[in-house]
């Protein structure tokens, strides 16, 4: 599944790492259900029962978790998070809780506890009552007749990043997130990647650290690329070779969207209009890349590059943004594919 919401895609990535949920489990659950457990015994589950309908808003993780007796039984963990207090929230759990255990009749299993948690990082502090029944305007005398559960609420919108517990990659993931809506974000942001880069000495540590630097990129307009890209210049030559790799598999996947799009426009309004759609966004690429990568100015190439009209020519300059050590190298590139004008 896709999960297009940067937000989602973000937690997925994080919450889906075991470790990552382990250690969040092992330090905000209450102390009272957390000893019932033993999280040496976790495995992620498959999280694919939501039905169409519901794929849209699908960003549900969910851990099997043996109990400390040693009872051949299970407690289900399902992890949610939101990015803005959401009223309905508890009405989406229930959602998901039903059919988690409608595939577990189906597949002849008991029904499981599931406990729902929720993980948020909203702008402000989460007022939304944590139980279903809140939801439900009815006389005392109904209640025992209505359902109702409690999720369990971790809010992180005004958490420091000094308050935060946990091993290096659970501080990490919830300090992004926190941070994501922070409007000092700027002047925090060296802070938060010198705390990124305690990952390098993990294994995967450098592939999620690309995994934040694309959230950072996509999800929030409080820093640009160039407050990341001086970021990372801060953390020596590691800093910037990571920043020169990510800078090319940005725009190399922007390449190929572009090129995509172009090509879908072009069966549908005619292929040259649609090829000129995809040669535009090669050279909105090649600007961007060189904006990141050498702190070119917006408008320093976009005149010439208008003028080349080539595919492959454009390709080559995609390649050439993307390895040049100066502008000058990439100006000569440039010059080089020019046609003189007569």
């Amino acid at each position: 599944m896709t999960v297009q919401n940067p937000h989602d895609r973000f937690f997925r990535e994080s919450f889906g790492r075991i470790e990552i949920a382990r250690n969040y489990l092992e330090e905000y659950l209450p102390a009272d259900l957390r000893s019932l457990l033993d999280l040496s015994d976790m495995a992620l589950q498959d999280g694919s029962f939501i039905d169409e309908e519901m794929q849209a808003h699908q960003t549900d993780i969910i851990y099997q978790v043996s109990l400390q007796s040693g009872q051949p039984a299970f407690v289900y963990f399902l992890f949610e998070h939101k990015s803005y207090p959401d009223p309905q929230v508890a009405f989406q759990l229930l959602r998901y809780l039903v059919r988690f255990w409608e595939r577990q009749l189906k597949e002849n299993q008991t029904m499981a506890p599931v406990i729902p948690l929720v993980i948020y990082h909203g702008e402000r502090p989460w007022q939304t009552p944590t139980d279903f029944g809140s939801l439900l305007t009815a006389e005392e005398a109904l209640r025992p007749y209505l359902p109702n559960f409690r999720y369990h609420l971790s809010d992180f919108s005004h958490l420091s990043d000094e308050a935060i517990r946990g091993q290096v990659w659970l501080r990490v993931s919830l300090s992004v997130l926190r941070a994501i809506f922070n409007p000092h974000l700027r002047a925090e942001l060296d802070d938060l990647v010198a705390l990124m880069f305690e990952l390098t000495e993990q294994r995967t540590g450098l592939d999620y650290i690309r995994t934040i630097l694309y959230y950072l990129s996509s999800a929030t307009e409080k820093i640009s690329r160039r407050d990341l890209q001086r970021a990372l210049s801060e953390q020596g030559p590691q800093g910037k070779q990571l920043m020169n790799t990510i800078a090319q598999e940005i725009f190399q996947q922007g390449l190929q969207q572009g090129m995509q799009q172009g090509m879908q426009q072009g069966m549908q309004q005619g292929m040259q209009q649609g090829m000129q759609q995809g040669m535009e966004a090669m050279r909105q690429n090649i600007v961007e890349l060189l904006q990141l990568r050498l702190n070119a100015p917006e408008t320093l190439f976009q005149a010439r590059l208008g003028r080349i009209n080539d595919l492959d020519s454009l390709r080559f300059l995609v390649r050439r943004a993307a390895t040049v050590e100066d502008l000058e190298q990439f100006e000569q590139a440039l010059t080089t594919l020019e046609k003189p004008e007569t």
